[in-house]
């Protein structure tokens, strides 16, 4: 097994906040959901509930926006995979946001910030298809673990299986596109 990546959980944050990605992520959001009016970061608050961003639209109501904002976009080195969270907690077997079904989200949306290139799924499609597939994928394609360390010097593992783009879609597709005429 490998050594598991370290990450310092307040540094990564504060990285996944700066100005420019706060504008990014709001442009993004406002040309990709048609009716959207404005796009707000959500309260910290939010965040433990799936919400990086709240988008407001047209008929009045909000959509919810969890934002996974990477440093490095690997598609250059052949790696067109997204990292979908299969544990949170290793040690205390809870879930990953990709099969928690408590999480307040409406979307979910990748961003990498060398390229500015995007990837946004609807959290519910996602959720289906990643509860139905993520114990053959997490054999099928690379695992990861990573150790973060939170305020108080506290750290835990968490666990993401990175699968191709494209593998992600098409199970997407076979659940959603449409049943087949009997």
């Amino acid at each position: 097994m490998q050594k598991p990546h370290s990450y310092d959980f307040d540094q990564e944050l504060k990285a996944s906040e700066g100005v420019a990605v706060g504008s990014t992520v709001a442009e993004i959001l406002l040309a990709q959901l048609p009716s959207a009016l404005n796009a707000h970061k959500a309260h910290d608050h939010n965040d433990r509930q799936g919400t990086d961003w709240w988008v407001e639209m047209r008929a009045g109501h909000f959509v919810s926006v969890d934002c996974k904002i990477r440093k490095q976009d690997w598609l250059a080195k052949g790696k067109d995979d997204l990292a979908l969270e299969t544990w949170s907690v290793v040690e205390k077997r809870k879930v990953g946001w990709t099969r928690d079904v408590n999480k307040r989200t409406d979307y979910v949306l990748w961003l990498w910030k060398d390229t500015g290139r995007f990837v946004l799924i609807p959290f519910q499609m996602l959720l289906r298809v990643f509860e139905s597939h993520w114990q053959v994928w997490r054999k099928k394609y690379q695992c990861n673990v990573q150790k973060t360390v939170r305020g108080g010097g506290r750290e835990y593992h968490s666990e993401c299986v990175f699968v191709p783009r494209k593998d992600l879609w098409a199970a997407i597709y076979l659940e959603y596109g449409g049943s087949q005429a009997a």
